[in-house]
């Protein structure tokens, strides 16, 4: 591979970590290895370097988004170089928006592992398997997703939470070593408190007080409003069930409420919207 443009005025070596555990990949400095190589055996020096730090998959990709306007606004052509196409995308919808900059003249693109240059004069076999390549990775990407929710929903069935652990439980492994969920010795018992003191009667501007008196923050350290108050007295988990999916499943971690306290809090929270109704 080579660069075929004579115009190229900036050069860009791309590197993406993926916000997914599930995504086995090189580090990115294994990935900006590979690209040095590659520009040196060009007899290159300058370049910049792009690290995503963001899911190809998932979400608006600001970051992969704002590099393309970055490319936009640069003068001649940018040679963005990276390992593989997986790297740069995982969505075939993403094609075409580089598919235009090609065209323009404004982008090369070079996946040094998949020995592929793109570039506005290419002939169509190159892009076509660019587009093969692209198609595939969003395959990979896809069953990638389709073994986490499948995961997910075993772990649901063997009442295990699949999430962060809720104000009052802290996450943590148990003795077989798997993912578990126990009380937070610091904060379980206050929040015990909330539905007992919720149950006998006290309002939730009260609670809100109570809670600030007593030091009791979120999982984010903020003050507990009445509103977060209200979706922790909303929280099934606390009486020994978690949602997921719209679903409820039986968890086996230890119980901060019992059923009683937790119903009669559900009855004075549906009186509660209903007279702000």
């Amino acid at each position: 591979m080579k660069i075929l443009n004579t115009s190229i005025k900036h050069i860009i070596l791309l590197t993406r970590v993926s916000c997914s555990k599930q995504d086995v990949e090189e580090s990115t400095e294994q990935q900006l290895a590979i690209c040095q190589k590659y520009i040196k055996n060009l007899g290159i020096n300058k370049f910049e370097v792009y690290t995503l730090k963001e899911s190809s998959s998932r979400g608006n990709r600001k970051e992969f988004l704002q590099m393309l306007n970055d490319i936009k606004k640069c003068d001649g052509c940018t040679a963005l170089i990276f390992t593989k196409i997986d790297r740069l995308l995982r969505r075939f919808s993403e094609v075409p928006k580089l598919d235009e900059l090609r065209q323009q003249g404004k982008i090369q693109l070079h996946a040094v592992k998949d020995n592929l240059v793109l570039t506005k004069a290419s002939a169509a076999f190159d892009i076509h398997r660019f587009r093969l390549l692209a198609a595939d990775a969003e395959r990979f990407s896809n069953r990638i997703s389709e073994k986490t929710r499948e995961k997910i929903l075993i772990c649901c069935q063997q009442g295990r939470y699949p999430g962060h652990a809720p104000l009052g439980y802290v996450n943590g492994q148990s003795e077989y070593g798997l993912p578990w969920i126990y009380p937070d010795i610091q904060k379980a018992f206050w929040v015990a408190e909330i539905f007992k003191k919720f149950a006998e009667g006290n309002s939730l501007k009260q609670l809100a007080v109570w809670c600030l008196k007593a030091g009791l923050t979120s999982v984010k350290n903020n003050p507990l409003s009445t509103k977060a108050i209200i979706r922790i007295l909303q929280n099934p988990f606390y009486m020994g069930q978690f949602r997921h999916n719209g679903k409820l499943y039986a968890h086996y971690y230890e119980r901060l409420v019992e059923k009683d306290v937790w119903e009669k809090c559900q009855i004075r929270l549906k009186h509660y919207r209903k007279n702000k109704g």
